[in-house]
């Protein structure tokens, strides 16, 4: 459990997350704090490299270091017009009666909205609001896979998990990701999450990746899909020619 320290300065970072950058006095509403009490947790998150103090506030330092509460995230998908857009794509790609792996990523809730136009799918989730909102917004039979679910994160990851999805077989999973690198593919910060990954590879004919442009060119600690194992990307924008030649390399087709 968090101390009241932590908590509070979790707040503060979290709040940074959305917004990008926020002034003291903003920062005291938000904490119910005094100013003093409010400088000296950002004197500590600077420390720790997660912010930086301007003038008059703070900003964050690096947005991929931190993770947001799940529910904070959702709060702001109407914002996400990039998620959108890849989510309409993505939707090309899916067929009536398919049976689809779909992950917890809020890039996957964008595109629950288009799949109540398919007809016999059927869709296994590790994601729990995900597994809600296509219950109610789409006729797929859904189901979620077993396991506990990471607090605040709304996800259900790690080897129990990992071991039921091994029951299903499917046509194509579809994910999002923490860091998508053209030469080492798909990496993760949370190791239960990269395994879960791992297990809609090794179940599905074909693997969908969905990336936003700030997940590009990005590494991180845990692998979960090697570059070769991934038969399709959608993004926002045109890569670069030298991005299209190791897309290319490893034969995935790519879609923006």
């Amino acid at each position: 459990m968090l101390s009241d320290v932590e908590e509070r300065q979790q707040t503060i970072v979290n709040h940074l997350k959305i917004n990008q950058f926020a002034r003291i006095t903003e920062l005291i509403d938000l904490v119910n704090y005094s100013e003093a009490t409010v400088k000296r947790d950002l004197v500590v998150l600077e420390q720790s490299g997660l912010i930086r103090r301007v003038r008059g506030g703070a900003m964050l330092v690096d947005n991929q270091k931190i993770d947001v509460p799940y529910m904070m995230k959702i709060t702001h998908l109407e914002e996400e017009s990039e998620k959108r857009y890849i989510a309409d794509i993505a939707a090309n790609l899916i067929k009536d009666d398919m049976v689809l792996f779909l992950d917890s990523s809020t890039t996957s809730l964008h595109l629950v909205r288009n799949l109540g136009r398919f007809e016999g799918l059927q869709i296994i989730t590790n994601g729990v609001i995900t597994a809600a909102m296509l219950s109610e917004f789409t006729s797929a039979k859904v189901s979620i896979v077993g396991g506990k679910i990471v607090q605040k994160r709304a996800t259900i990851n790690g080897a129990k998990a990992y071991n039921d999805i091994l029951t299903y077989a499917a046509d194509l999973a579809i994910i999002s990701c923490r860091g998508f690198d053209f030469n080492q593919g798909v990496t993760e910060t949370h190791e239960g999450e990269a395994l879960v990954k791992r297990a809609f590879r090794k179940q599905a004919n074909h693997l969908m990746v969905l990336a936003t442009q700030d997940k590009l060119e990005q590494r991180f600690i845990h692998q979960a899909i090697a570059s070769h194992e991934i038969d399709y990307l959608v993004t926002s924008q045109k890569l670069t020619n030298e991005q299209l030649k190791k897309i290319y390399e490893h034969h995935t087709e790519c879609f923006y």
